[in-house]
């Protein structure tokens, strides 16, 4: 691990730390461009280069609408993916998650659920937001259920909201309000 990183949010497994141009290597372009990890997200539908992963995450230092955020392990500082809280609309007090674990091997561990009650934690203590929204294709169950044991609960179906794979796909629209949050 660089030195110069700081854990920003501290959690039993993993931490959170800003995503920098540091991260973009050969493991950050192989999650992005590999169709099991990217099946759900929108980045699958326009190749991603280096240079188009760089510039993404040049954008996001200093975003003050979007926090963008690694997830690594506690015990080896690896870079296991990333999770962001975004848009935040400030005047509505809410925000929207959305994150990916990268690494297959680290799938169903429960480093995603722990990454959302991280940023949960965060958004309502630090930022004082009153509502998380995530969504989601309804086929990604892992997702679902990592939000699910967040405390996030289904708010609703967008039908056929998505188009992958030649059909359209129903969005689950799940949220969590900060009175509710325990």
């Amino acid at each position: 691990m660089d030195n110069n990183y700081t854990h920003f949010i501290e959690g039993a497994k993993i931490y959170l730390r800003e995503v920098n141009l540091n991260d973009v290597n050969e493991n950050y372009y192989r999650w992005l461009n590999d169709s099991e990890v990217n099946r759900y997200l929108e980045t699958k539908y326009i190749p991603q280069s280096m240079e188009t992963i760089r510039k993404y995450v040049q954008e996001m230092v200093g975003c003050t609408e979007q926090i963008f955020l690694a997830i690594c392990l506690s015990n080896s500082d690896e870079h296991i993916g990333n999770i962001k809280l975004g848009p935040i609309n400030w005047i509505h007090r809410r925000g929207e998650i959305s994150l990916f674990i990268g690494e297959k091997k680290y799938w169903g561990k429960g480093y995603a659920t722990e990454a959302i009650k991280l940023v949960t934690e965060f958004a309502f203590n630090r930022l004082n937001l009153h509502k998380l929204t995530a969504g989601c294709f309804s086929e990604n169950i892992g997702s679902q259920k990592a939000f699910f044991k967040a405390g996030f609960i289904n708010e609703g179906v967008r039908r056929k909201h998505f188009y992958m794979d030649g059909k359209y796909h129903d969005s689950e629209i799940l949220g969590l309000i900060n009175s509710d949050h325990t």
